[in-house]
């Protein structure tokens, strides 16, 4: 079965999810690796610790058509927040954006 991965507050994540990504610290220490199976337990340390984000692999059931027309809208989207010129730094965070989106879609 495909997975797909998801961002979540680690309060949102349900014990026996597996990590996508690596969960470092502000300094880059590595917290808990890549497809570490969280419990309770790490889950609440992630919290006391102000982990915002926790990337999970979840269960993927969409068929192409439906990933392809999720990417179309992700793109339209962040092309309608970003219409108009701008400068070098509005650029690189509309790129960051839509690159963000387009992963969570994949």
């Amino acid at each position: 079965m495909k997975s797909r991965t998801v961002f979540f507050a680690p309060g949102r994540v349900a014990p026996g999810m597996t990590l996508a990504r690596a969960i470092t610290d502000r300094e880059g220490k590595t917290l808990l690796a890549q497809a570490t199976v969280l419990d309770t337990e790490m889950l609440d340390r992630l919290i006391r610790r102000g982990v915002e984000t926790v990337a999970v692999l979840v269960p993927d059931t969409r068929d192409d058509e439906t990933i392809a027309e999720e990417l179309r809208t992700a793109e339209a989207r962040v092309g309608f927040i970003f219409r108009g010129g701008g400068g070098p730094a509005r650029e690189a965070l509309r790129a960051a954006i839509l690159n963000f989106r387009l992963e969570s879609t994949k």
